[in-house]
């Protein structure tokens, strides 16, 4: 499968994107920490954490995408039925948290098709947004393209900008994938370039390590922002566990008390939009192609 990115100028779009990857505090990186098979033995706190989220969204009026993991909607059905009827947008993240290129095409087939029909049940509306976790797609993942389309997604945010010593260049706004004639909008996570480093600053961990003053220099200083955040970032009592290492357990709590905070800051000052809502507003001939 080749690939070929036409050159065009990186338009900044003027617009920041507000996105929840709705995931419990126990999970990490690829599952490959604690396997999913011992996720049903710990506390669950995604439900009140996520109405943290719910509330504050709701004083400000602010709608978000929450990118759900499949074990999650299996398990709080009613949670995810709440955020849509809220008027969130809801997309999808895989269903055990399984990195794609570890997964393969036929697995990564059948966990899609798993996941969009559970969502698609439960809220009664078509899924069109996937996020790869940890934003990990990648060219050794090009395949997973064809086949996100070829199940009705639209809109993916599974990328992180990159700008290595080398041609596989990732922009730091907006581009879209073309296969046999359909176009799949990608919204990436941007990073600030510096040397020997792409710095995150827009969620997460990252966000709930920078002083605010920083966070909100950066976001007014980039025209591009794209948020993410999960359940725990909001959680100032997430659970200690045996079965994740110390710096693990240490990652899941530090700033915490913060983000709400923060987040809070920035919704005063910045205006956010779902991802299709950013969507609407861009013009492929304005973004870089990649033909795949």
């Amino acid at each position: 499968m080749q690939r070929s990115i036409t050159k065009a100028a990186e338009k900044k779009p003027g617009i920041n994107i507000l996105s929840i990857d709705l995931e419990d505090w126990f999970l990490s990186y690829d599952s490959s920490q604690i396997s999913y098979d011992k996720w049903p033995l710990l506390e669950s706190r995604v439900e009140q954490n996520t109405r943290t989220i719910l509330d504050l969204l709701a004083r400000h009026n602010q709608k978000a995408t929450f990118f759900i993991l499949g074990w999650i909607a299996e398990h709080h059905q009613e949670l995810i039925k709440e955020i849509s009827d809220a008027g969130h947008e809801i997309g999808y993240h895989s269903y055990h948290h399984a990195i794609p290129v570890n997964q393969g095409k036929e697995a990564f087939e059948d966990d899609l098709v798993k996941g969009l029909s559970l969502l698609e049940k439960i809220t009664g509306k078509p899924v069109r947004l996937y996020r790869a976790p940890m934003f990990s797609l990648c060219n050794a993942s090009a395949w997973t393209i064809p086949i996100l389309l070829k199940h009705g997604i639209t809109i993916s945010s599974s990328y992180k900008s990159h700008h290595p010593f080398n041609n596989h260049r990732i922009p730091s706004s907006p581009f879209y994938f073309e296969h046999e004639g359909r176009q799949l909008m990608e919204l990436p996570l941007n990073r600030m370039r510096f040397p020997l480093l792409n710095l995150v600053y827009t969620g997460s961990g990252y966000f709930r390590m920078l002083p605010l003053w920083l966070i909100k220099f950066l976001f007014d200083r980039n025209t591009y922002n794209m948020t993410y955040f999960h359940p725990r970032d909001f959680d100032e009592n997430v659970p200690f566990t045996s079965l994740l290492p110390a710096y693990r357990n240490w990652m899941n709590s530090f700033g915490n008390s913060t983000t709400s905070i923060k987040l809070e800051e920035l919704l005063k000052l910045f205006p956010f939009l779902t991802l299709s809502e950013a969507a609407s507003q861009l013009k492929y001939s304005d973004m870089p192609l990649v033909k795949i």
